[in-house]
């Protein structure tokens, strides 16, 4: 991972040029917010020319090595990750908000899976 400080930091990825949003972390598909796509599409658009969006491409580099991937770390699955409804907060926000992080989890519910209200 190249960022170092928690979620919500604002801090820009220098591989991707993506800036830590948790609104986007925590709905994927809201567009606004520190980034111009949302962060289902900006993962696309990584696979497709490497940066977030095609106008950050001059602002990115390769990862170096002592940045690697987490072992589990997947794009967002739309099929297979369920996130709560566009701008709907069904449980209230985690404590740790590493727990946004949907490749962490087995249950495609992520952190809400035991909040009960």
């Amino acid at each position: 991972m190249t960022l170092d400080e928690p979620p919500g930091s604002y801090e820009i990825c220098p591989v991707c040029f993506w800036e830590d949003d948790l609104i986007q972390l925590r709905w994927p598909d809201w567009y606004g917010g520190a980034n111009r796509p949302c962060l289902i599409e900006a993962q696309q658009n990584f696979r497709r020319f490497a940066a977030c969006d095609e106008r950050s491409r001059r602002h990115t580099r390769p990862a170096l090595n002592d940045e690697p991937l987490e072992s589990a770390w997947r794009p967002i699955d739309p099929d297979r990750d369920r996130f709560e409804p566009h701008n709907v907060a069904l449980a209230p926000w985690p404590d740790d908000r590493t727990l946004l992080y949907w490749w962490r989890y087995h249950d495609t519910g992520f952190w809400r899976h035991t909040y009960k209200p």
